[in-house]
Formats: C-alpha cells, sequence, structure tokens
C-alpha cells in the first residue's frame, strides 16, 4: 500500500511541476522575480492563479455562462502584484522595468501603451500568436515617482471572442465593440 501512495505522489509531483513549467515556457508568460529582490516591501496586494486553480474556477461558472468558461480554461497563468511602497529603489526598479520592456520588445511583445510623464511609467504589452489570431500574452508594468507599483502578467490563449465576451459579461462598452470591431476589419 505504500508503494502505491508513494507512486501516487511521483505522479501527483511530476503532474504539478509540469503544470509550473508549461506556464513559464508559454510565450505569454513574463518573468518579473528579478525586480522582487529590489523592493523594500511586501505587496498589498498579491494575486497568483496556476492552471489548477483556474480549472477550479472554470467549474464554477454557471452553465449559462459558456463564454466565460471557455475563456478561463484557456489561461495558465494570472499574476496581479501591487506594492504601496517599493522603498528608495525607485529609481533602479523604473531602469529594471525599462530593461524587462526591451527584453518584450526584442520577443515579439507589441507595446499597446508607454507613458512617460515626470517620473511615472506605464508600459502595457501584447504577446500575439504568430497568426495575431490569439492573444498569448498581457503584461501590465507601472512604477510611480511616489514609489507605488503595479505588475500584472496573464499566460494563456485569448481569443478576440473572448474579450468582446468579457466586455459584455462586465458591461465593458470598450472590449464589447472591440470584438466587432476585430470582425469589421477581418471582413
Amino acid at each position: 500500500m505504500k508503494a502505491i501512495q508513494q507512486v501516487i505522489t511521483v505522479f501527483a509531483l511530476s503532474a504539478w511541476s509540469a503544470f509550473a513549467v508549461s506556464a513559464e515556457n508559454h510565450p505569454g508568460y513574463v518573468d518579473f522575480s528579478a525586480l522582487h529582490s529590489l523592493i523594500n516591501s511586501e505587496p498589498v496586494v498579491e494575486v497568483t492563479l496556476r492552471e489548477p486553480l483556474l480549472r477550479l474556477i472554470t467549474e464554477t461558472i454557471p452553465e449559462e455562462d459558456e463564454e466565460a468558461a471557455n475563456f478561463v480554461s484557456r489561461l495558465l497563468n494570472v499574476r496581479l502584484h501591487v506594492y504601496e511602497d517599493i522603498g528608495d529603489n525607485v529609481q533602479q526598479v523604473a531602469e529594471n522595468l525599462d530593461e524587462i520592456a526591451a527584453d518584450l520588445d526584442g520577443e515579439n511583445w507589441e507595446r499597446v501603451v508607454r507613458i512617460r510623464e515626470d517620473d511615472d511609467q506605464v508600459d502595457i504589452y501584447l504577446r500575439f500568436s504568430e497568426t495575431e489570431e490569439v492573444i498569448h500574452g498581457i503584461a501590465v508594468m507601472i512604477v510611480s515617482e511616489d514609489g507605488e507599483m503595479v505588475l500584472a502578467n496573464i499566460a494563456g490563449d485569448i481569443s478576440f471572442d473572448d474579450i468582446g465576451a468579457l466586455g459584455r459579461r462586465f458591461d465593458i462598452d470598450e472590449l464589447s465593440e472591440y470584438q466587432a470591431q476585430a470582425e469589421e476589419e477581418d471582413c
């Protein structure tokens, strides 16, 4: 009996490590770990949803909301870190964010927002598939001169239909209209 438990444990750990590796090797994944060593505080908000938990969330979505369930089922990793005070390293963190942005530029991510105002900076990137029909990842990096920082990354396979469905689900007209505009451009 103990041998069976050991085999099950080894199998479970192998499966779990496969989930972790698949998210980190996905083209939509961004590694922010280098920044965490520069920050002298804990995040005030920290959300980490990995594939197993995302699957569980998918199962809790009501059957009548199939679009939302399909969207969540294709996500591999969702991470959000919000810091209110990153300490005295604001300039160094901003420089590291610039390095990450340069890396993303070199890895076929598309910058959709870039703001440099005073000592505040905002970068938002999308990583499209080769056919540009799917978004593999979304990365958001914000740092302000007063020491606040937001890092967010969604890795998975997001379609334009998913974006429209999210807009309809949460009554965000801009997202609902985004799908319609994308469909018009295809015609």
